[in-house]
């Protein structure tokens, strides 16, 4: 098959719709959006006689012959729209189930034409009514967490309406995850590569609650969670194998310069606990760099590390000095509470500083 031609295009994946796909596709073809990609997730022979209309209406349907989920779904498209399609302005993804008005994709079109660069998000207003509880409690709960982990603030972390141009289809297709995970991996991706998050606001449709959602409560609620901790939950593990990397060789060395060192103890500890840390810094650095944040060519990244590191020990013995003066706690005490604080700065620092994404060239 020839490359096709065309400007804006439209990518609705689709889990066992209903009528209202049909009259959606030609809400969308008023608009003017006439290239529409659809990807059948494995709905079945009963559901083959919508898709097969919809086909002879002009849209481009692609099949999974077995459900893969929704993230593998728009990957199906990005890969088909990437090898048939020249001249695209932008892409634009939306869900099947009616929660997107034509008119929202026709705007979120051409806001992603001003910003090829960059994702733009259609992002709901959930201070309205008529929106189902389990999804404003799910959604207000992912926003503020995932503004806590990585330093953006987005109303609607969940939004299916999601719009970009065709420079990054191929890094679209890398994001991690195939079914409901895939949507917020997408923006971690994104902000970890120095991609711009661009919002703009949509109408919220809900229809007889949300009833037509195939997103299931505890296991896709699992993985979207799962992804939205997964740095930090690295990080932590990183801390704490570093950690022991620490105390096992300073200990090894106590013992093991003993007879070099014979009765100079203060000197045998001192470069027992110098060595131990210096290797264990290294350990943290490298399994940051490669393992929590998956940077292999951040220039001077070692340096900045170090000199966090050395302000992170500043600020601890500081604030340990402070609190116990002011507050009269413990210093012990003190010193949980201080390093507890620093420890998420560490996270925040590291992550928009030490092992920063550039922007990219696309």
């Amino acid at each position: 098959m020839g490359k096709q031609k065309g400007e804006t295009i439209i990518l609705i994946p689709s889990l066992e719709p209903d009528e209202r796909l049909l009259s959606y596709v030609q809400e969308l073809r008023e608009y003017g959006l006439m290239n529409i990609v659809i990807v059948d997730d494995g709905s079945g022979e009963e559901y083959q006689s919508i898709f097969r209309e919809l086909s002879e209406n002009g849209c481009v349907l692609l099949r999974h012959t077995e459900n893969q989920g929704k993230g593998a779904a728009l990957k199906t498209g990005f890969q088909y729209i990437e090898q048939q399609f020249d001249e695209v302005s932008s892409v634009v993804t939306a869900d099947s189930d009616g929660q997107h008005a034509a008119e929202d994709v026709y705007r979120l079109a051409k806001e992603a034409q001003r910003h090829p660069d960059a994702l733009v998000l259609g992002v709901r207003n959930f201070s309205e009514g008529g929106i189902p509880p389990k999804s404003l409690l799910g959604n207000r709960i992912t926003s503020i967490i995932f503004a806590m982990l990585y330093g953006k603030k987005l109303s609607d972390t969940q939004t299916g309406l999601r719009a970009f141009g065709p420079q990054l289809l191929a890094f679209m297709q890398g994001v991690r995850g195939s079914r409901f995970e895939y949507e917020l991996q997408m923006l971690i991706s994104c902000i970890q590569s120095g991609i711009p998050i661009h919002t703009l606001p949509i109408q919220v449709i809900y229809e007889n609650g949300n009833a037509g959602t195939h997103f299931k409560a505890i296991r896709d609620s699992a993985r979207v969670m799962s992804v939205l901790f997964s740095n930090f939950v690295r990080f932590i593990s990183s801390s704490i194998a570093s950690a022991a990397v620490d105390i096992g060789i300073a200990w090894f060395l106590i013992d093991f310069l003993r007879p070099m060192l014979g009765q100079h103890d203060y000197v045998r500890i001192l470069l027992a606990t110098v060595i131990a840390r210096i290797i264990s810094i290294m350990v943290n650095y490298l399994l940051n760099k490669h393992f929590v944040f998956h940077k292999e060519d951040t220039q001077g990244s070692l340096w900045r590390y170090l000199t966090l590191c050395a302000f992170v020990i500043l600020l601890s013995s500081t604030g340990v000095y402070l609190i116990h003066t002011i507050f009269l706690m413990s210093e012990k005490i003190a010193k949980i509470v201080c390093d507890a604080l620093l420890f998420l700065l560490s996270f925040q620092m590291q992550r928009r500083w030490v092992f920063a994404a550039r922007r990219q060239r696309l």
